[in-house]
């Protein structure tokens, strides 16, 4: 059976996440072992969309005086706090391939059984009925059919970003409603269930590996991925020629 190293990041500030995902993404080549990382974030912090402009967050009241940052993929602005983020980096052959889009399918249809054993009823979102004109600001108020959703919300979106021969996929769980996005509910609000980050990754890496047919091992960064993280982090995740550029 193949195998995949497994990462479980304590929280840490919104920059470092971004950082130590692209980190891992410069640093995969045809002969690295696919990387499931999760991580949370050690304060409320607004994430914007790569092609959103940065003054765009003064619409968005409750979140202004939020740490901000600015993702290297695309969609709506993000609201980090109560949640588990994932991340997944894989070296592909053919980025263009059906089978890298089918990865949203694979991670939001094992969270949508996750969830199921916890008696919670989850779906994915399905075409929208009807066009938008104009897409929300924030990402969890967006729908695309992938999405998973509870009770109408969605609880789960992802995206991916594509760099050489390897690809990253990274989505968030929110699991309880932020006072800096007080307009989202999370599963806790929508269920009354409490759901723990640790549960989650404890469930959800279970049922990963069942559908990836693999062995997640336990590891850190290496040594060359934590130096990548620190300059990627100081040369562009803090630096405001990133966060401001649009």
């Amino acid at each position: 059976m193949k195998e995949m190293r497994l990462i479980v990041d304590p929280p840490a500030r919104g920059s470092w996440n971004m950082a130590v995902d692209e980190a891992i993404l410069r640093g995969t080549d045809a002969a690295s072992i696919p990387t499931l990382r999760f991580y949370q974030w050690s304060e409320p912090t607004l994430s914007l969309g790569y092609f959103q402009k940065y003054d765009d967050r003064q619409q968005h009241e409750a979140s202004r005086q939020c740490a901000c940052v600015r993702r290297a993929s695309g969609g709506g602005a993000i609201l980090h706090d109560q949640e588990l983020t994932y991340s997944f980096v894989a070296a592909v052959h053919d980025s263009r391939s059906e089978q890298f889009t089918r990865w949203f399918d694979l991670f939001h249809e094992t969270l949508i059984d996750v969830l199921a054993s916890w008696g919670i009823q989850a779906k994915l979102s399905g075409k929208p009925q009807k066009p938008v004109s104009e897409d929300p600001f924030l990402c969890f108020q967006r729908r695309h059919e992938v999405d998973v959703v509870v009770d109408g919300y969605k609880i789960c979106g992802s995206a991916q970003r594509r760099h050489q021969v390897a690809i990253l996929q990274h989505g968030s769980v929110l699991l309880h409603k932020s006072s800096a996005a007080p307009e989202l509910p999370g599963v806790g609000e929508l269920t009354k269930k409490e759901i723990s980050p640790e549960s989650l990754i404890e469930a959800w890496t279970a049922a990963l590996q069942i559908r990836f047919e693999t062995i997640f091992n336990l590891g850190p960064l290496t040594t060359e991925e934590q130096r990548s993280a620190q300059a990627i982090d100081r040369e562009k995740f803090t630096a405001n020629s990133w966060t401001h550029k649009r």
